[in-house]
């Protein structure tokens, strides 16, 4: 199993165990922000905000979504930023921060600054240039 295999496990397995801790009662107080930084794997969005190829704004994404519409994540549904979200009871969906309409109560919820087409190597931005 590769590295990244594991990391991506290790970080899920922490994630399950601190929603149980929350649901729990282990916790007087849920949090109240999610902040979100990542790839297109955790990209709610940001994408559509600037100059790139890679969107998520056109079928088949966001077909599983409420409201069966592309919604800009690189997903046919939720992203498990919204999930954790959601079951954290912070908000249902985490917005994208490039995104312009949204109040200031929802900027102090939590927002995505993910993007597709970030990566560790410079490799990732050249492959797709």
């Amino acid at each position: 199993m590769g590295s990244t295999n594991v990391l991506v496990i290790i970080i899920v397995v922490q994630i399950l165990m601190m929603i149980n801790m929350f649901k729990t009662g282990n916790s007087t107080k849920l949090p109240s922000t999610i902040l979100i930084f990542g790839d297109s794997t955790m990209d709610t969005g940001n994408n559509n905000y600037i100059n790139t190829i890679l969107k998520g704004n056109h079928p088949p994404y966001g077909q599983n979504f409420p409201g069966h519409i592309p919604t800009s994540r690189f997903s046919d549904g939720e992203l498990v930023p919204d999930f954790i979200a959601s079951t954290l009871q912070i908000k249902e969906a985490v917005p994208p921060f490039l995104q312009q309409n949204f109040s200031d109560d929802e900027l102090l919820s939590g927002v995505a600054f993910a993007s597709a087409r970030s990566g560790w190597d410079d490799l990732t931005t050249l492959a797709i240039s």
